[in-house]
């Protein structure tokens, strides 16, 4: 194996099947390899299964019994340091990279195992580590926080508070910080923060399911994406103003190699330097995307390798964070020395990025300006103005999983022929034949227009196919995830000629039809993830990877509300009434199963279909409290429309066509449901699983008529 040291930084989510990244670690240990599972929460059921994984590869791979509370004896037993020395080579497995600290170098003293695996490595053999196993090897450790949080508070030593934890790895990678789960979890501005608190110059971000490997001290990467690599030396700070500017970094992607001497990136060599054909993008994105949200800074990135660099050398994105009022911006520009470079075959794009300068700043926003942000993210209009035909119809669940009521009324007030664009649904081909199918059992023709996240670039520029489009009288939108919905139609930050086309279709007078998700995302604020429990207990993640209520940009189609849909069998009131409570929106609009609303030209009134009907929650923006740990949103008006009934959005009030006394029981039905999953039932107000310690209470008082007023309290865990 050599005498120069191995290592394979993995970002985390290291799939079975990454069999690249499997082969190199192969490689590079001789085929053997020691299992610490001493980061995980399970380790014992971690540890077997990412053994067996191992196997699967043709790996002679073993677990150490090195974990729980006997961690730290456990890195004395000279058992364990044979097994260091019989394999040679390494894995720490993801969890809480702190475990690992504390057990191989507990109060900073080094142990027997870690002495062991100190004398492998130096002998050639290999250190490998995913998520918290790649954050312990650097020397400066980052141990939690998310990248909005250190933007906005800092560096942190208490766990309980928000902000920026860190810690003391065990410095097997002395190149700089490494970060993980990077571009996925939008860690940028944490490693910045990081970075500019330690005095450390260099970061290294690495993506999921990604490694940057380490052979002495050459590194290459291979998997799925890549690693941000950031030096501070050439960064201007600016404390006043918590600015931090001029930061040099690069973007190193699968197949390229980097010499961590010299910081020489060597591109792969199918990657050739981007030519004038090549130039996509001519000025800034208009989207409002999370700076920190998934793959944004990507998106962003590849937006400027793909530009023109004399008409759009630079681009930024910003967050808010709601609780605290501050905004954070992150720019990157392009130098006079800044190399760009890529690969394209099918639908397979990868891009290499050297030499490009980053800035950060956060900033205090009043409440003016924080009040027109909310305005600006909620409703957009791309250009046009609907017209008094338009129509919107928001579907609660898919009419193709429910009984025939709801679809033999959507297609009595629908005209053919029907585009449908799929790109929400895991399977878009298999979701649009289902519709084709059943709009033609009802007469109407319809057509899968077969865009996905992946064509849609291509697509965009088929002119035949957007005015096509455009002269539509009815667009399915159907459901599934509504990111991946939003990441196609707002494709790399850009409101891409598909999306034009819709708000075209819709202004002169069509219908759009939402279903499930993507009712959510016509909404600005997008709620694409997080059960009640969680939006209560934790509130907004600023981070995919964190348990809570995951708020995303959302199209604007439908300004008057946020929109949740799945009520019933989701039990989502309650995220539902803390998205608007978070985001300072006044209505929220819950859609059950097998039902819908169609909204007139200005969403100013719905009117209520299917089966079961919609809750109209409306927050008291005075009352509620966002402020420290304590969340509290008294005095909730709830409002139950069945079908048939009319809500006005002006008003807040309804016209009832159904009997009172069957919103009444609907809406006590939706409440007790939110009640007992939150609180663990209707005599009590404690969170599952903690019967003494309330931590949620949820208090409703019914009026009797189809409305009631929902007090809702709750002590925040800021870091689940």
């Amino acid at each position: 194996m050599g005498n120069k040291p191995k290592l394979a930084v993995i970002g985390g989510r290291l799939e079975d099947d990454n069999d690249a990244v499997y082969a190199e670690m192969s490689r590079m240990s001789g085929g053997r390899i020691l299992v610490f599972p001493t980061a995980s929460s399970e380790p014992e059921l971690v540890g077997a299964e990412t053994v067996e994984v191992f196997r699967t590869h043709g790996f002679d791979a073993i677990m150490a019994p090195l974990f729980g509370d006997g961690a730290a004896r456990a890195a004395r037993d000279p058992a364990i340091v044979q097994l260091v020395r019989d394999y040679g080579s390494v894995f720490f497995t993801g969890g809480d990279q702190a475990l690992i600290s504390n057990a191989l170098a507990p109060k900073g003293v080094e142990s027997p195992v870690l002495s062991a695996i100190r004398q492998v490595h130096a002998a050639g053999g290999m250190i490998a580590g995913s998520s918290a196993g790649a954050a312990v090897m650097s020397e400066v450790m980052i141990e939690g926080g998310t990248s909005l949080e250190a933007a906005t508070y800092g560096v942190v030593t208490d766990p309980n508070r928000p902000g920026l934890l860190m810690g003391t790895g065990l410095g097997f990678f002395p190149w700089g910080i490494v970060d993980q789960h990077f571009i996925k979890r939008g860690r940028f501005g944490r490693l910045i923060v990081a970075l500019n608190n330690s005095g450390a110059r260099r970061g290294f971000g690495i993506d999921e399911n990604t490694a940057l490997f380490v052979d002495g001290t050459q590194a290459h990467v291979i998997g799925e994406f890549g690693a941000f690599v950031l030096d501070m030396k050439t960064a201007k700070r600016d404390k006043r103003r918590r600015a931090v500017s001029n930061i040099s970094f690069s973007y190193v992607d699968d197949g390229d190699s980097i010499d961590l001497d010299s910081m020489i990136v060597t591109p792969g060599p199918e990657k050739h330097p981007v030519g004038r054909r090549d130039i996509a993008y001519r000025a800034p994105a208009r989207s409002l995307r999370n700076v920190f949200g998934a793959y944004t800074l990507y998106d962003l990135l590849a937006r400027l390798v793909l530009g023109d660099p004399e008409t759009y050398p630079a681009d930024h994105a910003r967050a808010i964070e709601p609780k605290a009022g501050f905004a954070t911006t992150v720019e990157f520009a392009r130098t006079a020395e800044s190399q760009v470079l890529m690969f394209e075959r099918d639908r397979d794009f990868r891009m290499t990025a050297i030499d490009f300068r980053a800035a950060m700043g956060t900033r205090k926003l009043n409440s003016r300006q924080l009040a027109a942000n909310r305005r600006k993210a909620l409703s957009r209009e791309y250009g046009v103005k609907p017209g008094r035909k338009a129509r919107l119809m928001l579907l609660g669940s898919s009419p193709l999983r429910g009984g025939p009521e709801l679809m033999d009324q959507i297609t009595a007030q629908i005209q053919g022929p029907i585009g449908i664009i799929a790109s929400a649904s895991a399977d878009p081909r298999q979701e649009a034949r289902g519709f084709i199918r059943a709009f033609a059992d009802h007469g109407i023709e319809a057509e899968d227009f077969g865009i996905t996240i992946d064509n849609v670039e291509r697509l965009s520029r088929d002119a035949d196919l957007i005015e096509r489009i455009a002269g539509l009288k009815t667009i399915l939108l159907t459901g599934g995830n509504q990111i991946r919905l939003i990441e196609t139609l707002l494709h790399r930050g850009e409101i891409t000629p598909v999306l034009t086309a819709i708000a075209r279709a819709h202004a002169a007078g069509g219908t759009i039809i939402a279903v499930s998700g993507a009712a959510s995302a016509l909404s600005g604020f997008m709620i694409a993830g997080g059960t009640s429990y969680e939006a209560l207990r934790f509130g907004i993640a600023s981070d995919m990877g964190r348990r809570g209520l995951v708020m995303q940009e959302g199209l604007g189609v439908f300004g008057a509300a946020i929109v949740d849909q799945n009520m019933a069998s989701s039990r989502r009131l309650g995220r539902l009434a803390v998205a608007c409570a978070e985001e300072g929106v006044r209505y929220g609009l819950g859609i059950l199963e097998d039902s819908g609303v169609v909204s007139n030209y200005d969403n100013s009134k719905l009117t209520v279909m299917g089966v079961n009907g919609a809750v109209l929650v409306e927050i008291d923006l005075v009352l509620t409290e966002l402020q420290g740990d304590d969340f509290t949103a008294p005095g909730t008006r709830l409002t139950f429309a069945l079908p048939g009934d009319v809500i006005n959005l002006k008003t807040g009030k309804i016209t009832r066509t159904a009997p009172v006394e069957q919103a009444a029981a609907a809406l006590d039905n939706l409440v007790n449901d939110v009640i007992e999953d939150c609180c663990g039932g209707l005599d009590s107000i404690s969170s599952p699983g903690h019967p003494i310690e309330s931590y949620i209470a949820l208090r409703y008082s019914p009026e009797g008529d189809g409305t009631g007023h929902l007090d809702l309290q709750s002590i925040r865990d800021r870091h689940s």
